[in-house]
């Protein structure tokens, strides 16, 4: 028994590889036609769902259009005059008041045509009685809406004018006593407007009466066709009521109908090539009709068919993926002590690398850092030094600065002690104030040039453009004096106040002043202007002399280190300028004005709190 099962095992095991392929195949058709069908019913559930919606928004907006209209009969049928005139049809003058009554209510309700009948259907007074194609005189006893307002109640109806040609809907209300009426009033409203609001490219909308008649529709080339065949007296009959002259009633859709489950109609073309539709439908008892949505199949169809080459490409690209995986395994327990070793040998060569290059990245790293940090203080150290430069190079009228109050101070010592010696106390006393506030004088100075020297702390800080320039036009003072310069500063009333350092910030203001100084040497005309603004979140200020300009070829080494063209010049103060600048995360131009002489541009970031107040 055990060598007959193990002898057959293999046999049942293994079958022909081409009938396994047709057997995968047939599988996989068999699956993916099954899930088109499940996307079909899907679809045509969420279809239906979403009509039914449509069609209840339908059904709402035409009961509204026409209860918009019922009123109106019953209304003006309460007129005085309506019944006047049904009591002397003969009477001109009252015609004529009737006719523009009714023409002026048609106009204010938006309808199409308002008329009066007699009880014999003969209409006397019209809202179009000036048009050529008029109802006056023309008899419409034959209408159902007569029919039913003459036996005492409202009328509707729907039907193809006449007179007019054009589709409308008809209500009816008598005029006098319901039992024994005088007459007829009606309204005829468009409904043209009813289709045109609910045109869309994947359904279409229709409006049949009691004989399958369609008589609204958003595709203008059903209208006054029907849904399905009519027998030949029934086609009769419509025709000799005249509610559709000249209308071909031929079918659109053949007799062939498919309920679906939930009650809706799949509608089959007449012809092989036309797209069927999935018809709703509900009932308007009020106005007599049968409201039908119709959603064609093209939408459906597509989806399907997608839906099975989603799913047979999903299972093949399954199967695939199962071949290669197995592939993969067969392939991987061949190769697996193999690629151990490698990789452990790659991964010894790697560890080595790795440290090595870590080592050298982490020595480069610290040279780096030393690099940067002797470049910082080298930097650091020449604009110190060009701050020194800067007060030697106003030494001398810093030593003029301090002399001029240290020569009063001696002279009003001596003449508080002659006061003094003659007990004049009043005069000493003054004397010995006017010591105090020149005493005062000479600490502001040596304070502003104290602030000056000094290190910065390189933070940015809320600083006072003001006062920043205030305190470098102090220090400039007597440089200014000596340049012989007429100074124009242009600041806003309110002050500005920008994200910097106010010793680095000081020492720009300096050089941008005295370059400008420096320039104006021999020069007709010396002036030098200082504006500011505010420009969004930034600060801008200028300086702008009246000398002779840089030059062309000069403009792009301003800011170069030792570039100079004055003879006592050292070519770092715009250089260190401009590197502050960049540090202060701003940026320092040179430029030349159109009226003459150069023009410095710095801008940096205002304080935040300024930008805000400002916006």
């Amino acid at each position: 028994m055990a060598s007959s099962n193990s002898g057959a095992d293999p046999a049942v095991r293994r079958l022909p590889p081409s009938l396994g392929w047709w057997l995968l195949a047939g599988v996989m058709l068999t699956l993916s036609w099954y899930a088109g069908n499940v996307q079909r019913d899907s679809l045509l559930a969420q279809l239906e769902v979403e009509g039914r919606q449509q069609l209840d928004l339908y059904v709402s907006h035409f009961a509204g259009q026409l209860d918009e209209f019922a009123f109106l009969p019953a209304l003006l049928a309460d007129d005085h005059r309506l019944r006047a005139l049904l009591q002397s049809p003969r009477d001109a003058a009252l015609q004529d008041q009737v006719n523009r009554y009714l023409a002026h209510a048609n106009t204010i309700a938006g309808s199409l045509d308002v008329y009066l009948m007699d009880a014999r259907g003969v209409t006397l007074a019209a809202s179009n009685w000036q048009k050529e194609l008029t109802f006056v005189g023309r008899n419409f006893a034959f209408r159902p809406y007569f029919i039913e307002a003459m036996q005492g109640g409202a009328g509707r109806y729907y039907a193809l004018g006449t007179t007019s040609g054009r589709r409308g809907f008809y209500f009816s209300y008598p005029v006098g006593a319901a039992e024994s009426p005088l007459g007829v009033v009606v309204v005829k409203i468009d409904i043209d407007t009813l289709e045109n609001a609910w045109r869309s490219q994947d359904s279409e909308l229709v409006v049949t009466d009691p004989d399958g008649v369609i008589f609204i529709s958003t595709r203008p080339q059903w209208r006054f066709r029907t849904l399905q065949p009519l027998r030949a007296d029934t086609i009769e009959r419509i025709r000799a009521s005249r509610r559709y002259p000249d209308a071909e009633l031929t079918a659109v859709f053949g007799a062939q109908q498919k309920a679906l489950v939930s009650g809706a109609r799949i509608l089959e073309g007449v012809r092989s090539d036309a797209a069927g539709y999935i018809s709703l439908a509900t009932d308007m008892p009020q106005a007599g009709w049968r409201v039908q949505l119709l959603m064609s199949q093209k939408v459906v169809n597509p989806q399907v068919w997608q839906a099975r080459l989603f799913a047979m490409t999903l299972l093949l690209l399954l199967a695939t993926a199962g071949w290669l995986f197995a592939q993969r395994n067969r392939r991987r327990r061949e190769h697996e002590l193999e690629k151990r070793q490698m990789m452990q040998e790659a991964l010894d060569e790697l560890e080595g690398r790795v440290s090595q290059r870590t080592r050298d990245l982490t020595e480069a790293n610290r040279l780096l850092r030393q690099e940067i940090e002797r470049h910082q203080q080298t930097r650091d150290e020449l604009i110190q030094a060009a701050k020194l430069a800067a007060l030697g190079q106003m030494s001398a009228g810093i030593n003029h600065e301090l002399n001029q109050p240290l020569a009063a101070m001696r002279t009003y010592a001596d003449n508080a002690r002659t006061y003094l010696a003659r007990e004049n106390l009043e005069q000493a006393a003054w004397n010995l104030q006017q010591i105090s506030e020149l005493t005062g004088r000479m600490a502001q100075i040596s304070g502003q040039l104290k602030v000056f020297s000094r290190k910065s702390s390189g933070q940015r800080i809320r600083v006072s453009l003001r006062a920043c320039l205030e305190g470098a036009l102090r220090i400039l003072r007597n440089r200014i004096e000596q340049a012989d310069a007429e100074l124009v500063t242009d600041l806003p009333p309110q002050d500005l106040f920008l994200a910097a350092d106010m010793v680095q910030l000081e020492q720009v203001l300096v050089n941008l002043v005295g370059n400008a100084c420096d320039v104006l040497v021999n020069q007709p005309n010396r002036r030098i202007e200082v504006s500011a603004r505010a420009c969004g979140a930034d600060v801008v200020l200028e300086v702008h002399d009246s000398g002779p300009g840089i030059p062309q070829q000069n403009l792009k080494k301003v800011f170069d280190p030792f570039f100079t063209t004055t003879e006592n010049g050292l070519g770092l103060g715009l250089s260190i300028s401009h590197t502050i600048a960049q540090r202060l995360g701003g940026s320092l131009t040179a430029g030349n004005a159109a009226v003459g002489g150069a023009v410095f541009t710095l801008t940096l970031a205002a304080w935040p709190e300024s930008v805000a107040a400002g916006g």
